[in-house]
């Protein structure tokens, strides 16, 4: 014949408690790891941008050589016009080298602003992460209340 196992005892109240307030715990723990990673990343963008700040403060600096030297360029230029008025074909290749450096200074401009584009994208997925961590933490601060109240009920 076989044992009957005895009638399995219906857990306490105390007991689904501490089971309850384990998985809360649990949950909480987790959140708080999330966040850490979340604090993490964070610090990482923002030695990425130090980084980029740093590296626009070498482009306005090397832009303010550049501006230096386009107004010494244009000086001279006013010079060579008032001297030379015969050699306007020379002027002609040296304006359009200057353009092709222009537009090479605004593709530079274009790439940093891709650069920048990117991290505002990834500041923004951040970002919901975070409200999104937030709600949740919001969810389970109300279940909590409602453990507790009915704990004390």
């Amino acid at each position: 014949m076989a044992k009957k196992s005895p009638a399995k005892k219906p857990r306490t109240i105390n007991q689904q408690f501490t089971s309850l307030e384990g998985v809360v715990r649990a949950g909480f723990r987790q959140v708080d790891a999330r966040f850490r990673q979340v604090d993490a990343r964070f610090k990482q963008v923002d030695a990425r941008f130090k980084q980029v700040d740093a590296r626009f403060k070498q482009v306005d600096a090397r832009f303010k050589q550049v501006d230096a030297r386009f107004k010494q360029v244009d000086a001279r230029f006013k010079q060579v016009d008032t001297k030379f008025s015969s050699v306007h074909l020379e002027f002609r290749d040296l304006r359009k080298e200057m353009n092709e450096r222009f537009t090479t200074v605004e593709d530079r401009i274009d790439r940093l602003a891709t650069h920048v584009d990117g991290f505002m994208k990834l500041h923004e997925t951040l970002d919901i992460e975070v409200r999104v961590m937030k709600e949740q933490m919001n969810r389970f601060e109300e279940r909590l209340k409602h453990l507790e109240t009915a704990q004390v009920s």
